[in-house]
């Protein structure tokens, strides 16, 4: 089910992520892809708590975001006139933490050819499409040698990952030994 707050995105539910439409508890799965460098500063801890919240105490959130390297900031158009910003993975870690969730699975993967195709959308890709009013093609060679990169992890990457699930609580199921008291 795709979210969206842009009604031109098409989505299957508008709504805002701080205020979801959903009961608690509801998902099993909840993917939250490059989504968290978008919302306003300091509201990220907003957004993973309402996620937190729709989520089953089994279920797991899968969570990506730039990684905040130097070249891949310079590299990457949409920083330069918007708010949009890349993190680390200590700081995605602290941010789920208080949160109430804890990561399963973090990865760091990619590498400089995803930047250098975000130069080469933004500045040649998508002008060219705005201009021909139709989607124009992204170089097919420069999408491989970017794809490739994510096959193997690296701290270096130029995306974070990680898999999430709620926190359970510090004690266990009730103790029988103590029924006859």
């Amino acid at each position: 089910m795709n979210v969206d707050l842009k009604r031109n995105a098409k989505p299957d539910i508008v709504a805002t992520v701080f205020g979801l439409p959903f009961n608690s508890k509801l998902f099993d799965t909840i993917l939250f892809t490059d989504v968290i460098e978008h919302l306003p500063v300091n509201t990220e801890i907003f957004a993973l708590l309402e996620l937190k919240r729709c989520l089953k105490n089994t279920g797991h959130l899968i969570l990506s975001t730039p990684n905040a390297i130097r070249l891949f900031k310079l590299l990457d158009p949409s920083r330069w006139g918007s708010s949009h910003r890349s993190y680390t993975l200590e700081k995605i870690s602290e941010l789920v933490n208080r949160a109430g969730l804890s990561i399963e699975l973090a990865t760091v993967s990619g590498g400089v050819w995803e930047g250098i195709g975000l130069l080469v959308y933004y500045s040649l890709v998508y002008p060219i499409g705005r201009i021909l009013r139709r989607e124009v093609p992204f170089p097919l060679k420069l999408g491989q040698m970017s794809d490739a990169q994510y096959d193997r992890a690296s701290s270096m990457g130029y995306t974070i990952f990680v898999v999430c699930s709620p926190k359970t609580a510090a004690f266990g199921p009730p103790n029988n030994a103590f029924n006859g008291f």
